[in-house]
């Protein structure tokens, strides 16, 4: 499965974005899973139009 893409604006994804390539700098499996679960998972406000 791909790793998922931060979504633009958004300041959760981009934290985690930087966590999951600092794990993957270490070779920490364990961190760059959980950080792409979060990334899946937390929701994100509907903008306008949508």
């Amino acid at each position: 499965m791909p790793e998922p893409e931060p979504v633009a604006g958004c300041d959760v994804c981009a934290a985690l974005a930087r966590q999951r390539a600092a794990a993957h700098a270490l070779g920490d499996k364990a961190t760059v899973i959980d950080s792409n679960i979060e990334m899946r998972s937390h929701s994100h406000p509907k903008r306008e139009g949508q």
